[in-house]
């Protein structure tokens, strides 16, 4: 037979690894949640602040706001809701419009992205 047998109680770890002797107690059971976070010993630094900062935070919001503006700029499908707002009608109408109003500078643009239109041929019968 391949086992030890039934009835006999056998650990397959080493007991005195987890820092417990064989009749030992065990120890207490905690009766309250662990913490969330540890308790942190170094406290983060602060901000910097000054001028060259603020420069520079205000010229990461502008083209944030630049980014977002340009018609490159692809929107989320907003949720459509039950109850169909006023404003949305005309938000959708003010896209559409600056949607086609853009004409992009086609000397800064790659020749193979601009549309070809095609000439319509005359025909003589």
């Amino acid at each position: 037979m391949a086992g030890r047998g039934r009835g006999r109680a056998s650990f397959t770890f080493n007991i005195e690894a987890l820092g417990l002797g064989r009749g030992e107690a065990l120890p207490d059971v905690a009766y309250q949640p662990r913490q969330v976070y540890p308790p942190t010993d170094y406290k983060p630094l602060p901000l910097k602040t000054g001028e060259d900062e603020d420069y520079m935070l205000a010229l990461k919001h502008e083209l944030k706001e630049t980014m977002q503006s340009l018609p490159y700029h692809m929107d989320f499908p907003s949720v459509k809701k039950d109850v169909a707002r006023y404003k949305e009608k005309y938000l959708q109408e003010y896209n559409k419009e600056m949607a086609s109003t853009w004409t992009p500078d086609w000397r800064r643009l790659p020749r193979e992205l601009m549309p070809i239109r095609k000439k319509e041929k005359d025909i003589q019968c």
